[in-house]
């Protein structure tokens, strides 16, 4: 999404998360160390009580159980423990995406969003719905670029016209654009929360994968 650096912004929250990360995983690290130590001790206990040669299997069967069981509750909490990573970084993704609004790159990035919505959609007519405060950015000559650039006419929808649905589409906080055929039948909304939303599946492999070095979560 980025225009120019995007590796570069990229690896900035990556950077910033990992060490959380790490901090999270040793957490639950310990917590498993902990719940298998008390494992053992209730361990040494049986086999105290039972160390009679009659009982020596009930108290190997019984080790096995409590083991397994310690086991599942410690790598329970530690995938726990890794999704409240995940989430955390899924928030600062979208934050760092939202204020990218006072960034001078904006206005470009604003510009690319809406040629990428045009070519994704069928027709030669469409206006463009941008949030009340970037409603000023879509100059005439950015429209100018993107006519030429797509071939495709292309207008700022007028603020008030039909003030329920762009109410409910030129949303409050919105940052991005969405983009409509002036018959309003087809759409692409590439407003920053649209577009996260429709990538969560890759971000969250994206994010277990450098975070943890694994993609295990769907």
């Amino acid at each position: 999404m980025a225009v120019g650096d995007e590796s570069d912004f990229s690896q900035a929250i990556l950077d910033e998360a990992r060490q959380e990360a790490d901090e999270i995983v040793d957490l639950a690290r310990r917590e498993a160390e902990r719940i298998l130590g008390g494992a053992r001790e209730e361990l040494e206990k049986i086999y105290i009580a039972e160390s009679p040669q009659t009982k020596k299997q009930q108290a190997a069967t019984r080790y096995n159980q409590i083991i397994a069981a310690a086991e599942l509750e410690a790598r329970r909490n530690e995938l726990l423990a890794r999704e409240r990573g995940i989430q955390k970084v899924q928030e600062q993704v979208l934050a760092r995406l939202l204020d990218l609004r006072t960034d001078t790159r904006y206005p470009e990035i604003l510009q690319m969003l809406i040629e990428q919505g045009l070519r994704e959609l069928e027709g030669d007519s469409f206006e463009v719905i941008v949030a009340s405060q970037d409603r000023d950015l879509v100059t005439d000559s950015m429209l100018s670029q993107i006519r030429e650039d797509t071939g495709k006419a292309v207008a700022l929808a007028k603020e008030n016209a039909d003030q329920s649905r762009e109410a409910d589409q030129s949303r409050e906080g919105m940052v991005g654009a969405i983009i409509q055929r002036t018959d309003q039948r087809v759409m692409c909304d590439n407003s920053f929360q649209a577009v996260i939303q429709r990538e969560q599946h890759d971000i969250r492999l994206l994010i277990a994968t450098e975070l943890f070095g694994e993609a295990e979560y769907e």
